[in-house]
């Protein structure tokens, strides 16, 4: 009896280490398929991170064309604006130009506030009939 219950007693110690085993050899294939996971997802991020990389230096050199080039429109107005007003100091005919009044309708011009969207653009429109969409028939 007692052979039996060393042997009942090993089988279950066996039986015990091999449900331990197989509950470690699971958690195992688990832990590495959150590995691959994991690394797919750090690939994926850096794929990301080097795009916006690329994509920040690109706008960063646009940015920094965008600035020279307005630097230099600005010199440029500068120049013109030096130029005209030494042209106005120094011609009797182009100073009386200057000094006239605007016509009527280039001043209503400059009196308009600027348009500052569509919504903007729509109010100062005449309320009349609105021009038929391109392509369609004008209805009689």
């Amino acid at each position: 009896m007692e052979v039996i219950v060393k042997s009942l007693i090993s089988a279950l110690f066996v039986g015990a280490l091999g449900l331990v085993i197989y509950v470690q050899y699971n958690g195992l294939k688990e832990a590495q398929g959150r590995i691959k996971d994991a690394e797919q997802a750090t690939r994926d991020r850096d794929g990301t991170i080097k795009t916006l990389k690329a994509a920040a230096d690109r706008d960063k050199k646009a940015t920094a064309k965008l600035q020279g080039e307005r630097n230099s429109i600005a010199a440029t107005l500068t120049e013109r604006e030096n130029l005209i007003d030494n042209l106005q100091h120094e011609n009797a005919t182009i100073r009386s130009w200057a000094d006239a009044p605007l016509p009527d309708a280039i001043a209503r011009l400059r009196e308009r506030p600027a348009a500052t969207g569509a919504a903007a653009y729509a109010e100062r429109l005449p309320s009349g009939d609105a021009l038929p969409a391109a392509g369609s028939s004008p209805q009689d």
